[in-house]
């Protein structure tokens, strides 16, 4: 789970991310990052009405979290994240999804792996 102090919520902090950050795309995820000044990196997850009604955004978003919490300590902490489904996502199971969160991060070189 992911803690609160790492959470964005605020509309204003979406805004000022998509405004001054820097958005990549890979398959399924957009990532759009922004330079932190604040200790603790904090991520949003958006999902749109095109992934499909309520109840399946809700569980890509649960999905998105889980993957992101999976990867969390390999991130880069210097930044804040916005992750934004695209349609077809709600076609992919946990896994997959991670995957793609993970190659999404590599291609932007926020992803600091051991190996």
């Amino acid at each position: 789970m992911i803690k609160s102090e790492n959470r964005l919520r605020k509309n204003k902090h979406f805004k000022f991310i998509y405004k001054h950050g820097t958005t990549k795309s890979f398959d399924y995820l957009a990532l759009t990052y922004a330079k932190t000044k604040t200790s603790p990196l904090k991520v949003g997850f958006s999902v749109s009405k095109k992934v499909g009604k309520s109840v399946i955004r809700s569980k890509v978003k649960r999905r998105l979290r889980e993957a992101f919490c999976a990867l969390q300590k390999e991130i880069n902490q210097g930044y804040n994240y916005i992750f934004s489904a695209k349609e077809g996502i709600q076609n992919l199971d946990y896994w997959q999804i991670k995957q793609n969160m993970q190659e999404l991060l590599k291609k932007c070189n926020l992803y600091e792996s051991d190996n």
